[in-house]
C-alpha cells in the first residue's frame, strides 16, 4: 500500500494543476496527503477529481494561505475522517486488500514562531489519543531537526529546531528515512544563492510493534512545486509489493466455481469511465 505526501504550493494555475495531476498519476498512490492547496473545499474537490476517481477530505485555506487535503482510492481503501484544524487532519485508514489499518495525520505547520508552541501541543494530543495504534504522520512542519537538514543560507541552531526535536523525542516518533534525496524543498536558485531543506517526510509511532510490516520511503521527482513529493510503501514482511495473480486449472474443475465468478462479476462496484477502464476494474475486483 502506497502513501504520498506533497506540499503542492497552490493549485490555482491551470498549467500547474496539470503538472500536479501528472505527478500523482506517475506515483500511483492509494492515499495522498496534500498541503498548501490554497483552495476552498469545493474548489479543491473539483481540482483533484473527487467523485470521479478519488474520495477526499479537505480543510479550507485562509485566503491564499494553507489548505489541506487527504485523497484516497475508494476501491482499495476505506478512510474515516476524525478531526481537523487549519494545520492538521486526522483520519482512520483501512486497507481492503492487505488487512492493514492505521491512523494518518496530515500536517502543515505554521510559519510564525508564536503559533508553534500551541501547534506542538495539538499534535501531541492527537498522538496521545491513538497511542496504542499505528500512527503515521505525513509532515511538513515548516521546521528542520538539525543542521544536516539544510544546505546553503544561514545555518544556526534556533529555538524552532530545539522545540521540534523535543516534540519528536517526547512523542517517541521516528522517521522513515527516504531514499532518492536528502532534501525535499529548494528555492530554485543557482550557485551560492541556492538553499535546500528537508521539510517533508513520514514519521511513525515508536510504541507500535512494527515487526510484521516493512516501511520504505522515497523522494520522488517534483512537478509543478518547489517541494518534492515523498512516497511511503507499507507491505507485510516477506510479501512482495506486486504479487502476480495466476489462475490454477484445478479451480475450473471445482463444482460451482464458474457460477461464483459470475456472481462476483455482477457484484463488482460500478465505476465511471470508458468501457475498457470499467472492464479492468471488474477484473481487478474478481481477482
Amino acid at each position: 500500500m502506497k502513501f504520498l505526501t506533497w506540499n503542492v504550493r497552490g493549485c490555482n494555475a491551470p498549467d500547474k494543476r496539470h503538472l500536479i495531476k501528472r505527478g500523482l498519476d506517475q506515483a500511483k498512490p492509494k492515499v495522498i496527503c496534500i498541503q498548501e492547496t490554497k483552495l476552498g473545499i469545493e474548489d479543491a474537490a473539483r481540482v483533484f477529481g473527487v467523485r470521479q476517481r478519488w474520495s477526499g477530505f479537505f480543510v479550507e485555506s485562509e485566503g491564499d494561505l494553507g489548505g489541506l487535503g487527504i485523497l484516497w482510492n475508494p476501491l482499495v481503501v476505506q478512510v474515516d475522517a476524525i478531526s481537523s484544524s487549519k494545520h492538521w487532519q486526522m483520519v482512520k485508514v483501512n486497507s481492503k486488500i492487505m488487512k492493514f489499518s492505521c491512523f494518518l495525520i496530515n500536517v502543515y505547520g505554521p510559519t510564525l514562531a508564536v503559533e508553534k508552541c500551541q501547534f506542538w501541543k495539538d499534535i501531541t494530543k492527537l498522538l496521545e489519543e491513538v497511542r496504542l495504534a499505528l500512527a503515521i504522520v505525513a509532515r511538513d512542519f515548516n521546521a528542520t531537526l538539525s543542521f544536516l537538514e539544510k544546505r546553503g543560507g544561514v545555518r544556526r541552531m534556533c529555538r524552532m529546531q530545539f522545540d521540534f526535536q523535543t516534540f519528536v523525542d517526547y512523542n517517541a516518533l521516528f522517521e522513515v528515512v527516504a531514499k532518492g534525496g536528502s532534501f525535499t524543498w529548494t528555492n530554485r536558485r543557482w550557485g551560492f544563492s541556492n538553499i535546500a531543506e528537508k521539510l517533508d517526510s513520514f514519521f511513525l509511532a515508536r510504541d507500535w510493534n512494527l515487526a510484521p510490516l516493512v516501511f520504505e520511503a522515497e523522494v520522488l521527482a517534483t512537478s509543478g512545486s518547489d517541494h518534492f513529493p515523498v512516497s511511503l510503501v507499507v507491505q507485510k514482511d516477506g510479501v512482495p509489493l506486486k504479487c502476480p495473480f495466476k489462475v490454477e486449472k484445478m479451480w475450473l474443475r471445482e463444482l460451482g466455481f464458474r457460477d461464483q465468478v459470475v456472481v462476483w462479476w455482477k457484484e463488482a462496484p460500478v465505476v465511471e469511465g470508458f468501457l475498457v477502464f470499467q472492464f479492468f476494474k471488474k477484473i481487478s475486483y474478481v481477482k
